[in-house]
């Protein structure tokens, strides 16, 4: 009786089951049916965009606004309305003359043509002092990662006047007027401290190098020349001037790269009309070619269609909104933001980029919007190690250059250089001669020219002054040379001092 039951309760199970199946398969056909007419039914695409963060990026601008009467870039500006960047290649700078004429005082005697070629460029040299005059600086802040070469258009031209004005110093120096050389070096250290108070790490780094270009004139001149005391008084203000402040510089690229990843994510995933509204994207084809190709490419139909297919599946990835969005990505740059603390650890290296896109990563990493994060972030902490160690070593030339100007004076008053630099401590504030990238002392030692002063580097191993580096690994030494300028080879082969 039992199993007679059983057999007449089994068709009843398997019409249970097939019934369900059957549901199953009506409701995704339903689905499937709604999306096709969704996705085919027209969609009025006019007034969307993608989505950025304007009111945060304009909340930003804000903070660092800066009058046109007390802003420097207005007076950069002016210049960059007539810049010709061949007018600053001319054909007769050779790469022998381009070398000699920014590594040393030059005569207008032995280079007439240059000395007319600086003649002529008199009226860009005085609006440059003009700018040096102004403290504050702020160029409009870029808001496309894409298109950020173009928005910072500023730098190459900047670079071309701080060779101008180094050669305009040396030409001055060679010919005697040392004071308006000076102040041309002044100049350009000015205009290093105005790109370091921009929010975009390249301008930082442009920055730092026409600093480095300043300091090494200034070195140059203290221990090759015979400098008076007005003279050094002059140089040191200039040298101490050149104050870098990790705990503000880092900040300020932070809040910017912050925003500029969140545009760059919220751009690709969602688009925003004038009344607000928000939707996941239907133009990521357009976001991606367009600052490629320079030109505004339009979704075909047949593309819109795909997008927006793949916006139904793309809501069980990402945020629902914007909104969202920036909390996750506010979230992540925290870790970034701890860089800034004293007791943060440099020396516990980040993870690889290359690791989070091994296939061994990838296969246990789900892609979805939080790895997206996890890459961008993962970039961003690569650059700020890199940043740091240029920061370190901008500082310690900045010491170093302060610890010469010791020597000299101390020069100028027994005749000779000091055996050690215990000689000039009294001359000088403690703190230059603590060197920031160990937290140790400078090495000092005479040679027959004069002297050689550097840093043992991160190891604190005193390597000779030496530093190479192959392929990111240290090969000889991490070592970092202040005083004698390092040399490189040339295309003929002879030593060349590199350009500071």
């Amino acid at each position: 009786m039992i199993q007679q039951k059983a057999k007449k309760k089994r068709p009843n199970i398997c019409k249970w089951i097939g019934l369900t199946l059957l549901a199953i398969l009506i409701i995704l056909a339903l689905i499937f049916f709604v999306l096709i007419i969704w996705v085919f039914l027209p969609e009025d695409n006019e007034g969307w965009r993608p989505y950025t963060f304007d009111k945060e990026f304009a909340a930003l601008e804000e903070k660092y606004a800066i009058p046109d009467s007390e802003n420097a870039a207005t007076i950069y500006n002016e210049l960059l309305e007539s810049h010709d960047a061949n007018v600053f290649e001319p054909d007769f700078m050779d790469d022998d003359l381009d070398r000699l004429t920014l590594r040393e005082p030059w005569s207008g005697k032995d280079h007439p043509e240059l000395a007319k070629w600086l003649q002529d460029q008199q009226s860009t040299i005085a609006k440059l002092f003009e700018a040096s005059k102004v403290a504050k600086c702020a160029f409009p802040i870029p808001k496309n990662k894409f298109t950020l070469p173009d928005t910072i258009d500023h730098l190459l031209p900047i670079r071309h006047w701080a060779f101008l004005l180094v050669r305009a110093g040396n030409n001055d120096l060679a010919e005697g007027r040392i004071e308006e050389g000076l102040q041309k070096y002044l100049c350009v250290g000015k205009m290093g401290d105005h790109l370091r108070q921009q929010s975009t790490l390249l301008e930082m780094l442009v920055g730092i190098a026409a600093e480095a270009l300043a300091l090494g004139r200034f070195k140059a001149f203290v221990v090759t020349a015979e400098p008076t005391e007005e003279h050094l008084s002059l140089v040191e203000k200039a040298v101490a001037d050149m104050k870098h402040d990790w705990n503000s510089d880092l900040p300020r690229f932070l809040e910017y790269e912050k925003l500029m990843a969140g545009n760059l994510l919220s751009g690709m995933l969602y688009e925003v009309n004038a009344k607000g509204k928000t939707r996941l994207s239907r133009d990521h084809t357009g976001l991606i070619i367009d600052p490629l190709f320079d030109e505004i490419q339009t979704p075909t139909n047949g593309q819109r269609k795909l997008m927006k297919i793949g916006a139904v599946f793309g809501c069980h990835f990402v945020p629902a909104t914007p909104k969202q969005t920036g909390e996750i990505i506010d979230g992540s740059y925290e870790e970034l933001y701890a860089m800034v603390k004293p007791d943060f650890d440099w020396q516990r290296k980040p993870q690889a980029l290359l690791s989070l896109l091994s296939p061994w990563s990838v296969k246990r990493i789900r892609f979805n919007f939080g790895f997206a994060v996890k890459l961008i972030v993962s970039m961003s902490k690569e650059s700020i190690y890199r940043f740091h160690d240029l920061y370190l070593r901008a500082d310690a030339e900045q010491k170093g250059s302060r610890i010469i100007i010791a020597l000299r004076r101390y020069k100028n008053k027994t005749g000779h250089w000091p055996q050690k630099l215990d000689n000039v401590k009294s001359m000088a504030p403690a703190e230059i001669f603590v060197d920031p990238i160990n937290g140790n002392s400078f090495v000092y030692k005479l040679t027959e020219e004069n002297f050689t002063l550097y840093s043992k580097g991160k190891n604190n191993i005193d390597e000779d002054g030496k530093y190479k580096r192959r392929y990111g690994e240290i090969s000889e030494g991490d070592d970092w040379l202040i005083w004698p300028p390092k040399t490189r080879k040339t295309k003929n082969g002879k030593a060349d001092a590199e350009k500071q």
